[in-house]
Parts: C-alpha cells; sequence; structure tokens
C-alpha cells in the first residue's frame, strides 16, 4: 500500500490547457505577465491543494462523510437495506429512488454536523462530492426494465461494497473531493489577479470543468488500491467505525498531498 507513482499523471501542458481556459481569448500574453503567468498560478494552486489536504484530515464534516460512505456500501449487503440506511439516519422508504436516496444521505451528515456544532467549507465539499461520486457510479446501474425503486438502487449500490468496488467509490470520492477545492481556489484567485475572468461561452466552462475533474480522478488513483485494501480488510478484523475510518482518511489525503507534490515539481 505504498505510493506507486502514476507515470502518465501529471502532463505540464495538461495543466496548462486547463488553466489557459480561464481566459476569454485564451491569449494569456494579452494581460501583464504577472497577471498571467500559467505556470505561476498552477503551482500557487497545486500548492494551495497540498496545504488543503493537509488541513482536510482533521475536518469532522470530512471525516464523518466518508465514515457514512463506506457505512452506507456495506449496508448494502443486508437483507434489510432499508432498516440498515435508518440506522445511520438516512431514512428512506420502500420504493424510494437515487434522489431520494441522496438527499437522505446529505441530510445525515448535516444532522450530524448539526449536533456536533460544526460548519466548513471542507464540510460542504465532501458533501458534495460524496453525492456527487454516488450519482455518477450508482445512476447507469440503478434504472433497469424493472424501475428505479429501492431494490434496484440497493443492487446497484452493492456494486460498490466489494474490495473493486469500494476501490472505484473512493478513486471517485477523491478525485471530485479534490476537483471541486481547486476550482474554488482558482475562481477566488483569478477572480481577484485577472480582474473579470470569463469563458468566452459556456460550453467552455463546460469543458474547463470536465477536464480540471478528469484530471483530479486519475490523479486519485493513487489512492484506489489503498480504499479497496482499507476497505476488506478492515471490515473483516475489526469493522469500520468513525475512528478507523479517520485514520485510513488522513493516510489517503497523506498519498494525495504527495501526488499533488510531485505533480508540481513537474512544472
Amino acid at each position: 500500500m505504498g505510493h506507486t507513482r502514476l507515470g502518465i499523471i501529471p502532463k505540464t501542458q495538461k495543466w496548462r490547457d486547463i488553466v489557459n481556459g480561464l481566459s476569454s481569448s485564451g491569449e494569456i500574453g494579452v494581460q501583464p505577465p504577472e497577471f498571467y503567468n500559467i505556470n505561476s498560478l498552477i503551482s500557487q494552486t497545486l500548492e494551495a491543494t497540498q496545504n488543503y489536504l493537509g488541513e482536510a484530515k482533521n475536518d469532522l464534516g470530512l471525516r464523518y462523510t466518508f465514515y457514512l460512505l463506506a457505512k452506507v456500501a456495506l449496508a448494502s449487503r443486508d437483507e434489510g437495506w432499508v432498516s440498515s440506511l435508518q440506522k445511520l439516519g438516512i431514512n428512506i422508504r420502500e420504493g424510494d429512488s437515487l434522489v431520494e436516496f441522496t438527499t437522505e444521505f446529505q441530510t445525515a451528515i448535516d444532522d450530524y454536523l448539526s449536533r456536533n456544532l460544526h460548519s466548513s467549507d471542507i464540510s460542504e465539499i465532501a458533501q458534495q462530492a460524496a453525492g456527487e461520486a454516488l450519482t455518477n457510479l450508482v445512476a447507469p446501474k440503478a434504472i433497469t426494465l424493472f424501475g428505479a425503486g429501492t431494490e434496484e438502487l440497493q443492487s446497484a449500490v452493492k456494486d460498490y461494497s466489494t474490495k473493486n468496488g469500494f476501490s472505484r467509490l473512493g478513486q471517485k470520492f477523491f478525485g471530485i473531493f479534490v476537483a471541486r477545492y481547486i476550482n474554488f481556489y482558482i475562481s477566488r484567485v483569478t477572480a481577484a489577479q485577472l480582474g473579470n475572468p470569463r469563458l468566452s461561452h459556456v460550453g467552455e466552462l463546460s469543458r474547463f470543468n470536465d477536464e480540471l475533474q478528469l484530471h483530479c480522478e486519475q490523479s486519485a488513483k493513487i489512492v484506489h488500491d489503498f480504499c479497496g485494501e482499507w476497505y476488506s480488510k478492515t471490515q473483516y478484523i475489526e469493522g469500520i467505525n468513525l475512528n478507523n475510518s479517520s485514520r485510513f482518511l488522513a493516510i489517503a489525503l497523506k498519498k494525495l498531498q504527495a501526488e499533488f507534490e510531485l505533480q508540481e515539481a513537474d512544472l
């Protein structure tokens, strides 16, 4: 479970292409170089991402979100799935579909954070990332010829309750989590440094977001096997709880930190 570097990630030109899209014209040289220094902006972004991941490990919202994600995957194995989810604070009814499920998943996290008087940007980004990860992976499998109710939903989620399945779910979650932060960070930095940056049309904005998320999900492959190995081994030995999932989370974030540190060094 060491840090295996992905040889094809990252490409400096890839980061340049992503950030270049923030200019309405795509021609960075039309503004003063101190404002439109692409390498500088990329370096700042990668450094901020590393710092962010270092801070995130202590965030209660992120820790609980990842814990709940693992518990939901495990619950899908139970015959009484609806009852198992209710024990986690996710109150769906027979016949509910993915929309109701993801809504209740978010509500369960909100309730936990409210009870613990906790609120943060990291928590919010983590919740959004988990909801998006579940939707992206589960939706294509949750709708069948027989409908899109609770049974179909459980069957779709169950695909991610195995070692290999949770590896995919974990990578997707961490990739989206990092992408959402980077998007948030870049939008603030460019707004301050570039005046009023905008993409020339909606299609470019969509392309920018897609390229950023793809890059982050590919970067998160560094924790792909680690997620599955931890999930399978921990559940077998002691059962997954908030404490051991939080310890795992800290190590996973450290691996991601190391990956983005290498990306910065590659500039």
